[in-house]
């Protein structure tokens, strides 16, 4: 396909991938998220925001350290969401992440595109969908705070691209140079990326046997912002105990991982990083022709594989934990290793190999990335998102609790999974801070004549569509397939084959899809409360069981389907007659307040209901 016929596609294959990407995150979002802040949040809280609605912000709060990091553009973008929307929402904090994300991944595959001949842009954004549309990195997707980790991707590729490929002294060589110095304010490792355009010159170099002064200016450029990027570095003590204590330790996680997504499976590593090693060979090889190309790669993996080492060194009892918010992080390899696999495709033509066998070389290397990375992402699903989802429901009817009564013991129970409970308490106590906390953090009544942001607003129409946003991604990703494949079955050409393989995953995805669109995710936020509610009584912690069954009631008094459908339970079994239960054993031991508000909040989901029953 010529190269002006795929730039006319490439823009709306490019609002595909975003639309699959995008719903395929705010369908994670609407069903694993939460309302309520969650760990490092409670800090910025306490931290950030006190000192912002306290009025005495400066310089310093904006740039010191958060543990390691400098996250100065994740402050930046939750003080103007903010500002903005009038009030702190984390679902919105979610839904912009995912937008980020989604953006990202659109600019990386243009880049591929451009360096691979500005050819094929289905097969592009085909083979780098899963990387972004898969959970297995979930920690990013439904915190709100991890901006962060989208921050340093963005900005480590323009430096990439500005001082790894522009002219030096030229506008864009200027703005990458910007880029590699903001950079270092997104995380700690934002100092990596010129590093890795050190590196990228270095093979320059290595190639053409002699130093250029264009190189040599974008070499001292890059090492200089390293070097400031160390001066800038934190330590924090409290770290130490997840760094990797020998040469040992470091190189076994090295090795797991640079075999991402088989972590593992470390000897993966063969597999995972062969293409772009056969790729560095041919490239010093006299007479290379897709140099350009190849550098590209070269140089993003480069950048990868200094993630991994500086992960292996810093985090290295922590990036194989499941849903980790550092596999984002771990994946560029592959990504970097599967389109070098493209381009090498295209250097041994059919005059070598078959050209049905050429073709199908990167869809088998993608095939078998894309079945490791369903298989994390699968285990993500189902330990790391169903067991935050469950501590997310514990902590915010514990906070809902706190917040009607100000009675500290709701939080200061070690059932409660909050990383630093008087932290918590001082920020819900804080009066200044109360009209910038979520509804779920404010007392009953707290702020009803308030109108809600209009950023919220848009982003819970979003959120609650987001199987539609999946959908319309698909149907249109599978349209421009058709287009693809619609060539000449007597002769096939590249062209063709593309889109049949594009046509054939869409449709895939799409079935996949249409079959679990009937997930309720305030039905199975019913089921979750009704199921903790048994746990804590098995359990003997009659207070925590009476907020589940009573969470039960409020979720079907909000949902008419729930309130409409006669229930099959026994009244032993159901959850006003559970949270009676519940209510009086917690009589027999606690005082008259705690008891008092328990009833209190049993009668207004049932005085609701009769209401409506009326």
């Amino acid at each position: 396909m010529k190269a002006n016929t795929s730039g006319r596609h490439l823009v709306v294959w490019l609002c595909a991938l975003f639309l699959v990407i995008l719903g395929a995150k705010l369908w994670v979002i609407q069903l694993y998220g939460s309302g309520l802040p969650v760990w490092d949040q409670w800090s910025e809280a306490g931290l950030f925001f006190r000192t912002w609605m306290n009025g005495r912000l400066t310089w310093h709060d904006w740039l010191t350290p958060h543990n390691e990091h400098r996250i100065f553009f994740t402050r930046l973008l939750d003080f103007a969401v903010i500002s903005l929307n009038g009030r702190w929402d984390t679902f919105l904090q979610m839904t912009i992440n995912a937008m980020l994300h989604a953006g990202y991944a659109c600019v990386l595959a243009c880049c591929l595109w451009h360096f691979l001949g500005r050819q094929n842009p289905g097969l592009i954004c085909l083979l780098a969908a899963p990387f972004f549309a898969l959970p297995f990195a979930a920690e990013n997707t439904i915190r709100g705070f991890d901006s962060q980790q989208y921050f340093l991707a963005i900005g480590s590729l323009a430096a990439l691209l500005g001082l790894g490929f522009a002219p030096p002294g030229s506008r864009w060589w200027w703005l990458g140079l910007m880029a590699a110095i903001l950079n270092l304010f997104t995380m700690a490792s934002g100092l990596l990326a010129p590093l890795a355009v050190a590196g990228l010159t270095g093979l320059r170099v290595l190639k053409g046997k002699k130093l250029s002064p264009a190189d040599g200016f974008t070499l001292a450029a890059s090492i200089a912002v390293f070097v400031l990027g160390l001066a800038l570095s934190v330590k924090v003590p409290a770290d130490q105990q997840l760094q990797a204590k020998t040469l040992a330790d470091f190189t076994m996680t090295l090795g797991r991982n640079l075999a991402w997504p088989f972590l593992d499976q470390p000897a993966m590593i063969i597999v995972v990083c062969l293409p772009l090693v056969v790729l560095l060979v041919l490239y010093f090889r006299p007479g290379f022709p897709e140099c350009r190309a190849a550098e590209f790669l070269l140089g993003f993996g480069l950048w990868g594989l200094l993630q991994s080492a500086a992960l292996a060194y810093g985090r290295a009892n922590y990036v194989d934990a499941q849903g980790s918010r550092y596999l984002d992080s771990l994946c560029v390899v592959a990504i970097a290793s599967e389109f070098s696999l493209v381009l090498l495709s295209k250097q041994f033509a059919p005059v070598h190999f078959p050209g049905p066998v050429i073709r199908l070389l990167p869809l088998a290397f993608a095939s078998l990335v894309f079945w490791g990375t369903w298989q994390l992402s699968r285990q993500t699903a189902d330990f790391f998102l169903m067991s935050t989802k469950v501590d997310s429901l514990i902590e915010e009817e514990s906070v809902r609790a706190f917040a009607a009564t100000n009675d500290a013991r709701w939080l200061q129970d070690k059932l409660v999974p909050l990383p630093d409970p008087a932290l918590t308490i001082s920020v819900l106590r804080d009066q200044k801070l109360s009209a910038l906390l979520p509804p779920l953090c404010r007392p009953p009544g707290a702020g009803a004549g308030e109108a809600r942001g209009w950023l919220s607003m848009a982003a819970q129409v979003l959120d609650g569509r987001a199987m539609s946003v999946l959908s319309v991604g698909l149907l249109l990703f599978i349209c421009l397939a058709i287009t693809e494949a619609a060539g000449k079955w007597d002769n096939l050409s590249e062209h063709t084959f593309v889109g049949v393989v594009c046509l054939l995953a869409g449709l895939l995805a799409l079935v996949w899809v249409w079959s679990n669109r009937n997930l309720d995710s305030a039905g199975w936020d019913r089921e979750l409360h009704r199921t903790l509610g048994f746990h804590f009584m098995a359990r003997g912690d009659y207070k925590q069981a009476a907020l589940q069954f009573i969470a039960v009631l409020r979720l079907q008094t909000n949902s008419p389907e729930a309130r409409d459908t006669p229930t099959t339970l026994p009244t032993p079994l159901q959850p006003f007659a559970l949270a009676q239960q519940s209510i009086a054993r917690v009589a027999t031991t606690e005082d008259s307040n705690l008891v008092g508000f328990l009833n209190e909040s049993l009668a207004r989901p049932a005085n609701h209901r009769n209401k409506a029953g009326s």
